[in-house]
């Protein structure tokens, strides 16, 4: 029996348990039990609850694992012939995956290298996947046909409307993919460049024409954003705060207000505004 989830495999098990069903449940939590719940799960009447842990790579063996003993292995073959004349591994699924992927793993569980076998899948309209992709339209369909709630409908409406809602989640899915691919593409680029730039500043003997550069840069953008148009026009407040914020207030000569004012053209401002932090760089760096 198939579930899509652990905490549904636990709540089908105590409904199991209660109606006296005898049974075990394969979902990854009881991992020294798992290899032999998977060899007794093709035992004549045993019933595995399993979530789709039990897909992909699970071989379930016709009247379970083949002993080692030949003393054991005629006992076996009726067990598996038993098996076989009653129809081989029934696969129930109780909902439908997100992936059909995943439910055609599940079904190939059953009829393995040309063994019998049966597989049925369960879906409630109350089901995550028909509720949010369209259960509507076969909820309308049951009203207009005047069906109880606990009708069952096989038909192919509805196995078409439900692999129709897997191909949309899996095509959500794979753009969620898609767009982590795109962000890790500019992760890269990011480290790529930062990791250059660190080589490059451990390797370089002197880094004073790339920090002119950086300054000269940060200042002309300054500008560009606080210097536009005409001088009444300027924001010299903003000026001095961004330049306040690369020296440090205590660093610019006491006249330096005064002087950002006197000029009349945003090229004569800028050139002012380069020599004088580069001036103010070359000093800090004799110091150093």
């Amino acid at each position: 029996i198939g579930t899509i989830a652990i905490e549904k495999s636990e709540e089908l098990s105590d409904v199991l348990r209660k109606e006296g069903v005898d049974h075990n449940v394969l979902n990854a939590k009881h991992h020294e039990q798992e290899a032999k719940i998977i060899a007794d799960a093709g035992k004549p009447g045993a019933v595995t609850v399993a979530t789709n842990m039990a897909g992909r790579g699970i071989d379930i063996i016709l009247g379970g694992k083949a002993p080692t003993k030949k003393s054991e292995i005629k006992n076996w073959e009726k067990e598996h012939q038993k098996v076989i004349s009653a129809g081989g591994l029934f696969v129930l699924g109780t909902e439908r995956h997100e992936a059909r992927r995943i439910d055609n793993q599940l079904r190939g569980r059953s009829g393995r290298q040309g063994d019998a076998g049966e597989s049925q899948f369960f879906v409630s309209m109350e089901d995550d996947l028909m509720r949010i992709f369209g259960g509507d339209k076969i909820k309308k369909m049951m009203e207009v046909l005047r069906l109880p709630e606990d009708q069952p409908i096989e038909n192919k409406l509805i196995s078409r409307s439900l692999e129709s809602s897997q191909k949309r989640v899996e095509g959500h899915n794979f753009d969620i993919r898609k767009h982590l691919v795109e962000y890790d593409d500019v992760m890269n680029k990011h480290r790529d460049y930062i990791y250059s730039k660190r080589k490059e500043i451990l390797t370089k003997d002197s880094l004073k024409d790339e920090i002119i550069d950086i300054l000269n840069d940060q200042i002309t953008k300054i500008i560009e954003l606080h210097a536009v148009g005409s001088i009444n026009d300027w924001n010299t407040k903003e000026i001095s705060e961004s330049i306040i914020a690369i020296v440090g207030k205590n660093n610019l000569p006491s006249d330096f207000h005064k002087n950002i004012k006197k000029y009349q053209t945003s090229e004569e401002l800028l050139e002012f505004l380069k020599n004088l932090v580069q001036d103010m760089y070359r000093k800090k760096a004799k110091k150093a």
